[in-house]
């Protein structure tokens, strides 16, 4: 060819793609569903389902047979357009259905680290090889209609399968639900119900044509004993800041301690961005700044409360150390601590004296006590679960901004 179409056609789908995944109001509301904790994986299906519809219009408003050579998609033009856009939608949908998985399992009180399925280049392939296959293009137009938003759902699909997988191989007794969408066909009303792992019907994760039925995975159960501290726990409030620690921030060499994925930024809220930049951007400040300046303003800040008298300022370094220096293992290997935006408000107002709060304080003897369970040889779960009966900076927290409303 004389003419390479596929660089200009690739950047108009590209950013016509970003402009009305933006815009979705659907994709908007799933990820403030997800900031709340309460998404599940119906919202991961519904988040796929309009990232796939968006991928077929964006592809079927740039691609037609009067711009392709001899109104054929030519296996090269197809790999290289449809490479690229396929392995984005799964990007988005399986790092919606990994931060799903969170917390669902925190709400669940399991410690399992959420399971990302590997990109399936089968299906990708099988998309591009069939339309190639064809002389003229409007023969096979119709594979970048439906089959997309089947490749889409099925990331989730995938998701699920690697989970619901993870945890019955852990001894737990996940489980998974079919729905049908609309009124269903007979074949999918057949399938739908729930079922315990293992007692699943072999065609659970099948779709016919032009089908949106959805699987749903829910962990082993919305109430489990702790496995420590012996109590039960059924709430999605007790690990938000638990959850963030979880993550790790390796220490790197240099200034710039703390390293933030900035990547998918574009997909969540200005405030949700603003906050994130704010704690890692202030965490970074307070660990390369005099740190034994801010140790010493911060036990002359809290001396004038009576609840603190008996806090000493070893009692402070030991907190401060705990939080910016110490390296912990953690779930994904050894790292600091991830900086979280509420606790860096805390920290900001401990060392400044700007209207220190009880859960502020509460904060300091969370990180004193929880660094003296994790030198016990705890580890960071069960001692962040002993030191919350002691002092719960996440619920004093709540108590807080519920007050303020």
């Amino acid at each position: 060819m004389d003419n390479d179409i596929v660089p200009g056609l690739l950047a108009d789908i590209q950013k016509q793609f970003y402009l009305e995944t933006t815009q979705s109001k659907k994709l908007k509301a799933a990820l403030l569903k997800l900031e709340k904790n309460k998404a599940t994986y119906q919202d991961v299906n519904e988040f796929a389902i309009e990232v796939g519809e968006t991928l077929s219009k964006v592809l079927s408003d740039n691609i037609y047979s009067e711009i392709l050579p001899d109104q054929k998609m030519y296996y090269n033009i197809a790999q290289r357009i449809l490479e690229p856009t396929l392995k984005n939608n799964y990007d988005l949908i399986s790092g919606y259905a990994a931060d799903v998985q969170k917390s669902l399992n925190q709400a669940a009180n399991l410690n399992l680290k959420a399971q990302v399925p590997e990109y399936n280049q089968d299906r990708t392939n099988g998309i591009i090889n069939r339309v190639s296959s064809e002389e003229n293009f409007d023969d096979i137009k119709w594979i970048l209609d439906d089959p997309i938003v089947n490749f889409s759902q099925s990331v989730v699909d995938d998701s699920i399968r690697e989970n619901s997988e993870f945890q019955a191989k852990a001894g737990l007794r996940p489980k998974l639900i079919r729905r049908v969408s609309g009124h269903g066909c007979a074949w999918c009303r057949n399938l739908s119900g729930s079922y315990d792992y293992g007692d699943a019907p072999e065609d659970i994760y099948r779709r016919h044509d032009n089908c949106r039925c959805t699987v749903d995975f829910q962990p082993s159960s919305g109430r489990r004993q702790n496995v420590w501290s012996k109590k039960w726990y059924k709430s999605q409030n007790d690990a938000k800041i638990e959850v963030r620690k979880n993550i790790g921030v390796l220490v790197e060499s240099g200034a710039k301690n703390y390293a933030r994925d900035e990547s998918t930024d574009f997909l969540f809220s200005k405030e949700h961005v603003r906050r994130q930049k704010y704690a890692f951007t202030q965490y970074d400040e307070i660990k390369n700044s005099d740190q034994n300046l801010e140790k010493r303003k911060i036990y002359s800040n809290i001396r004038k409360y009576k609840s603190m008298s008996d806090f000493s300022k070893r009692d402070v370094d030991i907190a401060f150390d705990h939080v910016f220096n110490d390296i912990h293992d953690l779930e994904n290997g050894k790292g600091l601590f991830t900086p979280d935006p509420d606790m860096a408000y805390s920290w900001t107002r401990l060392i400044n004296d700007e209207s220190i709060r009880e859960h502020d304080l509460i904060l300091l003897r969370h990180e004193r006590c929880e660094r003296d369970y994790m030198k016990k040889g705890m580890d960071y779960h069960k001692a962040h679960v002993e030191t919350d009966s002691k002092f719960d900076y996440a619920g004093a927290l709540k108590k807080y901004k519920e007050g303020r409303k």
